[in-house]
């Protein structure tokens, strides 16, 4: 699962241990650096993994035994360059292939994580559900940008049936859900680059969800993905 692609942590030092789990945030491979026993020990990179190599590379080594370390002066700059169609294709392949290293580190179970706001940039999450006799294997992650999707439908089903009080009441929370969403997006100072990357981001948001879904189909899970939630 994607859940951040960028690191969590400003501050140097070594991550916790407590917070190697598959929802804690890794560290990118266009910018990440391992001791030759690394590979020695584990082997080299997961060629099945199409997307998440790194992220699966750290839990490996974080199982492992290997200390993470977080420079923050280590800095590099990446420039995705491409058209919009390109920029959807891509955050949809994400979503598409990743489903494959959350199924290879998590066992068979019924997982809900709930979002929360962590320390730094970003979001973290909580596992406030974890059934782990479950013949299928299931993964939800409640986001607000999933709350404000599932009240719309709501919304409209309601609506379409004439249930005034229960429209109100899911519309209302679909607002809420929504205006959630989008604090990260507004900058008074800069309005028409908030409405630009609002826009991008729901739409990597939506490929990315989508995909999700059906690349955890085609694997006989089903994966409701983490959205990209900050502004970075």
């Amino acid at each position: 699962m994607i859940i951040q692609i960028l690191s969590n942590f400003c501050d140097e030092g070594y991550l916790e241990k407590e917070r190697y789990n598959f929802t804690s945030p890794f560290f990118a491979g266009a910018n990440v650096a391992f001791r030759r026993g690394v590979f020695e020990q584990l082997g080299l990179y997961d060629e099945r993994c199409a997307t998440g190599e790194d992220h699966d590379i750290c839990l490996r080594a974080a199982g492992a035994g290997w200390d993470l370390y977080f420079q923050p002066k280590a800095l590099v700059r990446h420039n995705n360059k491409g058209k919009l169609r390109r920029f959807i294709r891509r955050w949809f392949y994400y979503g598409f292939k990743h489903p494959y290293v959350y199924k290879k580190h998590t066992p068979k179970a019924l997982q809900v994580y709930l979002v929360n706001r962590g320390a730094g940039q970003g979001y973290l999450y909580s596992c406030v559900l974890n059934i782990k006799k479950s013949p299928l294997h299931l993964v939800i992650f409640i986001t607000p940008f999933l709350t404000m999707h599932i009240f719309l439908i709501l919304t409209i089903v309601t609506a379409l049936l004439g249930l005034n009080i229960t429209t109100w009441m899911f519309g209302s929370v679909t607002v809420l859900a929504g205006l959630a969403y989008l604090k990260s997006d507004v900058d008074l100072k800069h309005p028409l680059q908030s409405i630009v990357f609002a826009g991008l981001r729901y739409t990597a948001n939506m490929a990315l969800l989508v995909g999700g879904l059906l690349g955890s189909l085609r694997l006989g899970m089903l994966y409701i993905s983490g959205t990209l939630d900050y502004k970075g």
